[in-house]
């Protein structure tokens, strides 16, 4: 049966060296598509150059590149691991390019490092070298992801993919308002609560992302301040501490009994992991 609904493009960009996580994108976007699309009437189009460029004389072929299929993405995945690409008359490569495009429209990026190992034999000194100066920089305009080989690509992808879809929402809905343009997507209420329903973490990984928080965030005495926690767990996971409201993060921690609690003053409050928690890791 055919139903309505908003189309977004998904941009893959990338240097050669990744074919692989090139494969396993498009395979995460569908398998998206296939559970998720008629309940959230959100279908999810990936695009690559090889695949949606055609033929044309006229310009720089970056600049082709862009206009055809940059420019109209909604989403730029990009994903290196060895290098950064061929340079082009503006840019460190093509895609670095089309990140800066993206960046500079104020659209959404995902961007991955792979920390495969590598033959030193197969490295291109020079690609390498310009590589860690593109990962430097684009480590100072936001958080970046690394993984350890495609199963852990996977994984993590599959997982903020999903996560970001409500702010790829939000974002693209706003861009349009501020342009004075009325949104062409009709994205509904029931649209927004169905990739939330989707994306909500069941209760096991709920406390497994409130571990990582604590990891991230706990100093060398093995306490960690529950202010600085609540905002990675706000940030980083899709766990969002702020709809039970900050008045009631204590109780719900304590329900979990992952945490020990030290009042420090009125207003603050330190954790650590409770014996039990220890004992099972």
């Amino acid at each position: 049966m055919s139903f309505n609904a908003s189309v977004y493009r998904i941009l893959i960009a990338s240097p050669s060296d990744v074919p692989d996580e090139r494969s396993v994108i498009p395979e995460v976007v569908n398998e998206w598509n296939a559970v998720s699309a008629f309940s959230t009437k959100i279908i999810l189009m990936p695009v690559k150059w090889e695949v949606n460029t055609t033929p044309l004389l006229g310009g720089r072929p970056q600049q082709i590149i862009n206009d055809q299929i940059v420019k109209d993405a909604d989403l730029l995945i990009g994903v290196f691991w060895t290098r950064i690409g061929t340079k082009t008359e503006i840019a460190e490569s093509g895609t670095a390019e089309e990140i800066q495009q993206f960046v500079d429209s104020g659209k959404p990026v995902m961007l991955y490092f792979s920390q495969s190992p590598i033959d030193p034999d197969k490295i291109d000194i020079e690609q390498f070298a310009s590589l860690k100066k593109f990962k430097d920089k684009m480590r100072t305009q936001g958080l970046t992801e690394t993984y350890s080989g495609i199963v852990d690509f996977r994984h993590k992808f599959t997982r903020q993919l999903a996560i970001n879809l409500n702010n790829l929402i939000d974002s693209l809905t706003e861009q349009l308002k501020s342009s004075g343009k009325e949104p062409s997507r009709k994205i509904t209420e029931q649209q927004k609560s169905a990739v939330v329903e989707l994306t909500k973490p069941t209760r096991s990984e709920t406390e497994t992302y409130l571990l990582k928080s604590f990891e991230a965030t706990v100093r060398q005495d093995g306490w960690a301040d529950i202010a600085a926690f609540a905002k990675h767990l706000h940030t980083y996971t899709p766990v969002k501490y702020r709809d039970h409201g900050y008045s009631k993060l204590k109780p719900f921690l304590q329900s979990t009994r992952l945490f020990d609690f030290k009042s420090i003053s009125k207003n603050q409050t330190d954790i650590s992991l409770a014996k039990n928690s220890r004992e099972k890791s």
